[in-house]
């Protein structure tokens, strides 16, 4: 028994799947350097190639089984990222009150 060809609708939605894992995992590479990142639209993107892989005929859906868990891989591997940066500029950001409020204690003309 072979496996049917993929529509064209299929083709091209596994292209656009392709195509936001690697957006993903590029976005996590820069945030994961310290670069800043704009996220606008990601979430809409993921959203709409999920709702079309659900609008699929249910064999030619389930193919994407893999590629939907590499999205999600890539997703919880993004906030991990996120998180950590976050709690980096948080602990950076407190440093630099600290000073400040030690440098104001110890000079009262300072601040």
């Amino acid at each position: 028994m072979s496996t049917p060809s993929p529509s064209p609708e299929a083709e091209a939605l596994a292209d656009a799947m392709d195509g936001l894992l690697a957006i993903l995992n590029r976005t996590a590479n820069l945030v994961a350097a310290g670069d800043a990142v704009e996220f606008a639209g990601l979430e809409d993107e993921a959203t709409a190639l999920c709702n079309a892989v659900v609008q699929l005929p249910p064999p030619e859906a389930r193919t994407f089984l893999p590629r939907l868990e590499a999205v999600l891989a890539a997703l919880e591997r993004l906030e991990t990222v996120v998180k950590k940066a976050n709690e980096l500029t948080q602990g950076r950001a407190t440093v630099g009150r600290a000073a400040a409020a030690y440098r104001r204690a110890e000079d009262p003309d300072v601040g």
